[in-house]
């Protein structure tokens, strides 16, 4: 029984318990005056990533690297039948339709593309070449541009964020970074002109949300009211105006740390961002610590992607970010983003575990 829960890191465990459970509250709020589906399914879905973070770390995850080209080519294949046979939802074909829920491949590409650049990484000489660098991004390029197509730059985005971590942290030389950074500056004329209108809007409408408050800017300006609502301590479980009269769209998916602020206040804002931070760094030491290189990036890959991730969604809500369209780890609705993230979770766990016993037994010798 010692050696079960010496296997956990329970600053790890007991954050992600923590975001789940918050998750549970917030849905069930947000959705109490519509269907009883959504707390249903969300109960579901965090009964299996908890399965999944309990039971993952005593599978070596060295077994899931070394199988991580299937998985990407599953993944693929996945995007792939998205774009013909995906079902349709707001514009946007992004899901598989399997019985009572829907399945969204891209979500899943976030957990495989770390695992396989890990892999790509785990042969390779330290700091990376950029004979490395290249491989990296071809293998980053066709999910991203997959699931860009859909069209989700949302989570396009949150695929490239965790390998850039893995780069920077590789050792790549700085001049390639900056380099990196200038092509991205000049090449934005570029950029702007192939984006599409509803996000050409949407960056317009973070800059100037007073120029069509009604229209492109309606969900950030009800967003930004909800959370101020809030105040210090909230109006109270249940007590939400702004999403129990409908005036925050996506209360329950992009926009449920606007509900949560409400209802709870300043107070529990600041807890779920202090505990994404606890769980970030905590998994960003443990990438510094792992000797074995592949679970070192996998530990940079999935801490970095969780820490922007959720600075990005909660840049959002409150106006200091454009929307995009990304799910706060964890909290939001959605069965495949909480899947991803405790796979996430359980394999950090696995690195973690695997990386006790190696001490122990040179410890041993």
């Amino acid at each position: 029984m010692k050696k079960i829960f010496e296997s956990y890191d329970f600053v790890i465990l007991f954050s992600v318990l923590f975001l789940i459970s918050v998750s549970l509250i917030g849905i069930y709020s947000a959705t109490i005056n519509e269907s009883s589906s959504y707390i249903k399914k969300q109960v579901i879905f965090a009964i299996l990533s908890l399965i999944i973070i309990f039971s993952l770390p005593f599978l070596d995850y060295r077994k899931i690297v070394n199988n991580s080209i299937w998985l990407y080519i599953l993944g693929i294949l996945s995007l792939i039948y998205v774009k013909f046979f995906g079902i349709t939802v707001l514009g946007a074909k992004r899901w598989i339709k399997l019985g009572f829920f829907s399945l969204q491949p891209s979500e899943f590409m976030k957990y495989i593309v770390v695992i396989f650049v890990a892999y790509i990484l785990a042969v390779a000489k330290i700091p990376i070449s950029y004979k490395d660098v290249a491989k990296i991004l071809i293998v980053v390029s066709i999910p991203f541009y997959l699931t860009l197509k859909q069209p989700d730059l949302g989570t396009a985005i949150t695929i490239l964020i965790p390998i850039l971590f893995i780069i920077f942290l590789a050792g790549l030389d700085k001049k390639f970074i900056i380099g990196s950074f200038l092509i991205i500056i000049f090449s934005s004329p570029f950029i702007w002109m192939h984006l599409k209108d509803y996000q050409k809007n949407r960056i317009i409408a973070f800059i100037k949300p007073e120029a069509d408050p009604y229209g492109t800017a309606y969900h950030i300006i009800q967003s930004k009211i909800a959370v101020g609502s809030g105040k210090l301590v909230g109006k109270g479980f249940l007590q939400g105006t702004q999403s129990k009269l409908l005036f925050l769209p996506e209360k329950h998916t992009d926009f449920i740390f606007a509900t949560l602020s409400e209802e709870f206040g300043f107070v529990l804002s600041a807890i779920i961002v202090l505990v994404f931070l606890l769980l970030a760094l905590r998994i960003l030491y443990w990438g510094s610590k792992v000797k074995d290189k592949a679970g070192k990036f996998i530990c940079y890959g999935f801490g970095g992607l969780i820490a922007t991730q959720a600075f990005i969604n909660i840049a959002m809500t409150i106006g200091f970010a454009p929307v995009v369209g990304i799910t706060l780890p964890f909290i939001s609705y959605g069965g495949s983003s909480l899947i991803t993230f405790s796979l996430m979770v359980g394999t950090v766990l696995s690195v973690i575990r695997i990386n006790k016993m190696q001490k122990l037994q040179f410890t041993g010798d």
